[in-house]
């Protein structure tokens, strides 16, 4: 096997950041938010080194295996921190996020509610029952009386008009 190429690697490592950087700056914000870019940051250096590695088994969900690498890595580095600060006899991090975080995060949530509801019907009920109530395909599949093709139709047209509304909040 020959070794990846490290500048389409650079790229593609690119590409993902640019994708998934401000969800799983939110994700991680909800850890902790003054760990959180400490978190996304190391996702993205173990993805290029995950590129590049030549045996590595490859990744079919980025989003998925990034969002794993970014709050493991908050969860370690606050362990980390509360028991240099136990030993050092302060009171560790503050847990609470700041408010201009909250306030970011507060408007991205309704700005993405905004655009769940203004999706169409189908969709709507889909989205719903997939990302709110956690159903399954063929549940939702049952629930709305339609085949699973069609549930996994609905969402994917929902992802796409999501993420082509997400640069006009």
């Amino acid at each position: 096997m020959r070794p990846p190429d490290r500048a389409a690697a650079e790229a593609e490592c690119e590409a993902l950041f640019r994708a998934h950087k401000d969800g799983l700056l939110a994700a991680a914000m909800v850890v902790d938010p003054h760990l959180a870019w400490d978190g996304v940051q190391q996702a993205f250096e173990e993805a290029l080194t995950r590129m590049l590695a030549p045996h590595a088994p490859p990744v079919r969900n980025w989003w998925g295996w990034l969002r794993q690498v970014t709050i493991r890595h908050v969860v370690a580095r606050r362990q980390e921190v509360a028991a240099h600060a136990s030993a050092e006899g302060l009171d560790g991090i503050d847990p609470a996020p700041l408010t201009e975080d909250l306030v970011v995060i507060k408007e991205k949530f309704e700005g993405t509610l905004r655009q769940v509801a203004a999706l169409p019907l189908r969709q709507r009920h889909a989205v719903g029952l997939r990302f709110l109530g956690g159903f399954s395909y063929p549940e939702i599949a049952r629930i709305m009386a339609v085949e699973e093709v069609t549930v996994r139709n609905l969402i994917s047209q929902a992802r796409r008009s999501l993420k082509a509304d997400r640069g006009r909040l």
